[in-house]
C-alpha cells in the first residue's frame, strides 16, 4: 500500500508554520484604523477649580479671608492670590488708608475675588455664610472696642486737665467765720506805725489772728510745718503814699525757722496788692505755713527791712 505524498516541511528552524499577518478591520492590512482622533486633549483646563496634571489648584476662600480680615491692611491677602504689585502698593499705603482693606475684604465676601489667573476661590459656596457672620461680629466688636477706649481717653485727659487747674477757693476771712483768734493783742497793742520810705507811713492793725491745720475751702493745700497762720490785717496809708503786698510780712516759729508765705487771690480773701494813697485802706489776709506756738511776725518796709515786730501765740 502506498503512502501520499506530503510537501515537504519547511526549513524555518521549528516546526510552526507561519503565522500571517492579521488583516486590518476596514481593508487595511497591517495597521488598526480607529475612528476620528478624540476632542478630549490633555493640558491645561478651563476649570475654575484648577489645572489637571499642573499641580496648581485655585487658591482658598478661607485663607484669603482670613488674611484680607486680619492682615488686610499689609496686603498679605493680594500677595497670597498672586498680585505682587498691587500687594507691595497696598502695603506702602497701610491698606490705601484703611479703604482698600475694606473694599478687597468686602469683594472676597461677595465671591467677586479672582487669584492671578482670573479663576474664583475654592471653597467659597460653602464657607459664604460663616465668613460673613464672623466678619460682622469682629467688626462689632472693634466698635464697642474704640468707643469704649475713646470715652476713657477723653475721661482721663480731663481728670488730667482739672487735676492740674485745681479752682483757689476763698480764704476766710472775718466775715467768712475765720479761725478763733489767739490769746490776747499783739505785743502792747494791735496796730502799729510804720514808715515804710522817706515821708511814707502806715498803721498797720491786727484785726484777728488764728491757726489751723485746714484753710476752710482750700482743703487740697496740706501744710509741710504742722498747720496755717492766719493773720487778718489793716493796711492804712497815714501820710504821702504806699505799695501794700504780702511780703511786707514774715513769720518765724519760735525756733527761728521761716514760715512759707501762702498767697491768697485778691478776691478770695486775700492781702490786695498794690498803691495805697493817703487816707485809704486796705484789708485781707495773709497765711503762713507754720509751726504753732509762739510767732514773730516782722513788717517790712519798702526795701525789704525790718519796720516792726510782734509776737504771738496763736490759739490752739
Amino acid at each position: 500500500m502506498s503512502n501520499p505524498s506530503y510537501p515537504p516541511m519547511p526549513d524555518n528552524g521549528n516546526g510552526a508554520p507561519p503565522v500571517p499577518p492579521a488583516s486590518g478591520g476596514y481593508g487595511n492590512q497591517g495597521q488598526y484604523q480607529g475612528g476620528p482622533p478624540s476632542p478630549y486633549q490633555p493640558g491645561i483646563s478651563s476649570s475654575p477649580y484648577g489645572a489637571p496634571g499642573t499641580g496648581t489648584p485655585a487658591k482658598s476662600f478661607m485663607v484669603t479671608w482670613l488674611l484680607s480680615l486680619l492682615l488686610g491692611g499689609l496686603g498679605v491677602d493680594r500677595f497670597y492670590l498672586g498680585k505682587i504689585g498691587t500687594g507691595i502698593a497696598k502695603l506702602l499705603t497701610a491698606g490705601g488708608l484703611g479703604i482698600w482693606s475694606i473694599v478687597d475684604l468686602i469683594i472676597t465676601l461677595t465671591g467677586n475675588a479672582r487669584d492671578r489667573e482670573g479663576r474664583p476661590l475654592q471653597g467659597y459656596p460653602e464657607n459664604k455664610k460663616k465668613a460673613w457672620i464672623i466678619t460682622l461680629v469682629v467688626w462689632l466688636v472693634g466698635l464697642v472696642v474704640g468707643i469704649v477706649s475713646t470715652v476713657l481717653s477723653l475721661t482721663l485727659v480731663a481728670a488730667a486737665v482739672q487735676g492740674q487747674a485745681k479752682p483757689v477757693p476763698a480764704a476766710p476771712s472775718a466775715s467768712q467765720e475765720a479761725p478763733a483768734p489767739s490769746q490776747g493783742p499783739a505785743g502792747d497793742g494791735n496796730s502799729f506805725e510804720v514808715t515804710v520810705s522817706e515821708g511814707n507811713t502806715v498803721n498797720v492793725t491786727i484785726l484777728n489772728t488764728g491757726y489751723t491745720t485746714e484753710i476752710p475751702e482750700m482743703a487740697y493745700m496740706k501744710p509741710l510745718n504742722g498747720g496755717f497762720l492766719l493773720l487778718e490785717v489793716s493796711w492804712e496809708t497815714t501820710a504821702g503814699s504806699s505799695f501794700v503786698t504780702p511780703s511786707n510780712f514774715d513769720a518765724f516759729d519760735a525756733e527761728g525757722k521761716e514760715g512759707d508765705r501762702i498767697f491768697l487771690d485778691d478776691g478770695l480773701g486775700g492781702l490786695l496788692s498794690g498803691d495805697v494813697a493817703a487816707g485809704d485802706i486796705q484789708q485781707g489776709v495773709i497765711a503762713f505755713d507754720i509751726k504753732n506756738g509762739p510767732t514773730t511776725v516782722v513788717i517790712k518796709n519798702d526795701v525789704g527791712d525790718k519796720a516792726a515786730s510782734f509776737t504771738l501765740t496763736p490759739a490752739d
